[in-house]
């Protein structure tokens, strides 16, 4: 498909014209890097700017499309497949894009190729996670020094690993962007999902949202919910290849009739409505959107230290904090999440602290203005969010 036309004038962002703006992304699942990558081309289509979401497969077009973002088929393979470089550029140059995001990090090598034969003046790759580090491999040092404009972590604590695998680079090409949450929608009744699950309002529930898979670590949830009190409920939303053995294991630890493996779900809003507190018990993270849908909604957060759980839970001004970084252990998890469970009013008050803190530095409209500058603004615009400096010495002007 491709882009849509142009808009009318008033529609366009006063302060830049429309652009054209691609992102590309090779997930075969549609998670949570695949839901940002769409959320931010939708709030840069209601800008007024032409996007379209390039992927693997018709599957995650139709998810895209869903969301009323154009999408088309743009496969890339493993790292020998040129002709799909080629094919890519062939797709660049039928779009001209002014700018391209390329959001999946295995993708850099070949995405970054193509985007250089096409001689897209713009090209940005995000790396949202631990794993995906440029000492991965020398494919990914060339593509990212020689064909990438700029590369942009979403949690400061990346930036660094970053840099240090890239040495000589110059740091301003290494920048931090938070990423923008906005609350997800209610769509029933408050209590539905409580009472859909036979739970009732006075229990205390504690949950999470994410991809079944390995990393996630969902039976380090389910071990705490095993240690604290008879009285807690969990609720496990998300679907992926553990499922079975989590509800296997579920039944070892014997929490099974304690548990509600609800699988993918659509009313998100409504699911975290439910929860008293959040955990995540992920190895590897960069800044997890569940997370962040979490404290969008107000829910008190437990999270193990992943990359940007320390940024997005630090104290506010005022002291008080939107969640507690726990030892990736059961014993501290259930330590702090019982502590939280046990004290309405400390939940209160995080939860408050929650949703002041994404409107300080989640929020998904100031997050549109960056990524706006970053694919299609001043290419001497340097936005960077995180604490670290951009430039050695702390000298950021």
């Amino acid at each position: 498909m491709r882009a849509q036309g142009p808009r009318e004038a008033a529609t366009a962002p006063a302060e830049m014209e429309a652009r054209i703006i691609l992102a590309h992304n090779g997930a075969r699942i549609f998670g949570g890097a695949e839901i940002w990558t769409v959320r931010l081309l939708q709030g840069l289509q209601e800008r007024g700017h032409r996007v379209v979401f390039l992927c693997r497969d018709p599957e995650m077009v139709g998810r895209a499309e869903a969301l009323g973002v154009p999408a088309e088929v743009a496969h890339l393979g493993g790292h020998p497949v040129l002709p799909h470089a080629v094919r890519f550029a062939a797709i660049l140059r039928r779009h001209r894009p002014d700018g391209l995001l390329l959001s999946t990090f295995k993708k850099t090598w070949l995405g970054g190729m193509g985007a250089r034969l096409a001689r897209v003046p713009r090209v940005v790759a995000r790396i949202g996670t631990s794993t995906d580090l440029p000492g991965r491999s020398p494919l990914y040092r060339v593509a990212l020094r020689r064909w990438v404009h700029r590369i942009v972590v979403n949690a400061d604590h990346l930036r660094g690993p970053v840099l240090a695998d890239l040495p000589g680079l110059e740091p301003e090409r290494v920048v931090t962007v938070y990423s923008g949450i906005t609350a997800r929608r209610r769509l029933r009744p408050p209590g539905a999902v409580r009472a859909e699950l036979g739970l009732a309002p006075g229990d205390l529930v504690i949950g999470t949202v994410a991809r079944l898979v390995e990393e996630k670590r969902i039976d380090r949830f389910l071990e705490t919910l095993a240690a604290l009190t008879p009285d807690v409920r969990g609720i496990v939303a998300g679907d992926g290849p553990e499922r079975e053995a989590l509800e296997a294991r579920a039944g070892e630890l014997g929490v099974a009739h304690r548990v509600s493996f609800v699988g993918h779900r659509d009313d998100v809003g409504d699911v975290l409505d439910a929860l008293d507190v959040f955990l995540l018990t992920s190895d590897r993270e960069g800044l997890s959107n569940a997370m962040l849908e979490a404290l969008a909604a107000g829910v008190p957060v437990v999270s193990t230290p992943v990359s940007g759980a320390r940024e997005a839970l630090e104290p506010l001004s005022d002291g008080s904090a939107p969640g507690v970084v726990a030892r990736p252990d059961p014993p501290a998890l259930r330590a702090a999440v019982g502590s939280l469970l046990t004290d309405p009013a400390r939940r209160k008050e995080m939860a408050g602290a929650a949703l002041r803190r994404v409107g300080e530095r989640f929020d998904q409209e100031s997050r549109l203005r960056v990524w706006e500058e970053l694919l299609g603004g001043d290419t001497k615009a340097v936005p960077h969010e995180g604490p670290s400096p951009l430039r050695p010495g702390g000298e950021d002007g």
